[in-house]
């Protein structure tokens, strides 16, 4: 019986002694820096200086690109150019909006009249859906980039490959579609576009915090830098003396206002 006594107790202490290991590993590693954490988020985002970039929402810059589907510099504008923001740390201070409609017009009898042709409204419709059904900029920019990038191939009536390219499930853009509310998301953009003040005289029409840049727009990340006032460290792209390479369109290049032909969506 005291044999037994003896091993109790010294099967106790020892797991008492264990046990007290333990939690003091545990209390060492928990106070211990996250490194992988830090290098995680250094990774994502370039020059964080540990200053979260999303908490500065308020103070970022709007960038406003009105634009049609199947104009070639718009397209030009969007896949050359337009994406450095994403390749880029600019992206941390911009909220980017497209508003796809720019030449389209809207009959009494509500027929809309396309700059070129029925299959540019029936693409203006699709990417209105995209941002709509995708609202996270980064992928609906990313579907639009592909549609965009096919028409400069020619071969925007490919655009549908762009779902599986992309692992995007078509389902959501065909409900918008068929279902007339990417109709009524093209009305709002059409009204938002006829408002513009002064009025759009070309596409793209790019608009930086409210004010256009008309022939000035192949400047846009010179305007960005400008205009961003927040605590956000200013991007890598701002401190660069060549952001006015960013584009080498002439204005004179991009889509006047013309009488295009009428067709039905």
């Amino acid at each position: 019986m005291m044999s037994s006594e003896r091993q109790l107790h010294s099967f106790s202490s020892s797991t008492l002694t264990v046990l007290i290991s333990v939690y003091l590993v545990l209390f060492i590693i928990s106070q211990a820096p996250h490194h992988h954490n830090h290098h995680a988020s250094a990774a994502r985002i370039t020059e964080t200086d540990n200053h979260d970039p999303f908490s500065d929402i308020s103070n970022r810059v709007n960038l406003s690109v009105y634009y049609e589907s199947l104009c070639p510099y718009c397209a030009n504008f969007i896949v050359n150019h337009l994406v450095k923001i994403f390749q880029t740390d600019l992206i941390n201070i911009v909220n980017l909006r497209l508003i796809p409609w720019g030449n389209t017009q809207i009959q009494p009898n509500d027929t809309w009249i396309c700059q070129h042709g029925i299959d540019e409204c029936k693409l203006d419709v699709t990417e209105a859906c995209a941002i709509n059904e995708w609202p996270k900029v980064e992928n609906h920019f990313r579907f639009i980039y592909c549609v965009e990038r096919l028409h400069l191939m020619n071969k925007h009536s490919q655009w549908q490959s762009c779902f599986a390219s992309n692992g995007f499930d078509p389902k959501p853009l065909d409900n918008c579609y068929n279902n007339g509310l990417g109709y009524q998301l093209e009305k709002t953009y059409a009204d938002e576009t006829a408002n513009l003040n002064p009025r759009h005289k070309f596409v793209p029409w790019v608009v930086v915090n409210n004010f256009p840049l008309q022939q000035d727009y192949q400047n846009f990340v010179g305007y960005i830098c400008k205009a961003y006032k927040g605590g956000y460290k200013k991007p890598n792209a701002c401190k660069s003396s060549t952001t006015s390479t960013f584009l080498t369109i002439n204005s004179s290049e991009a889509a006047p206002i013309s009488t295009p032909q009428v067709t039905n969506p």
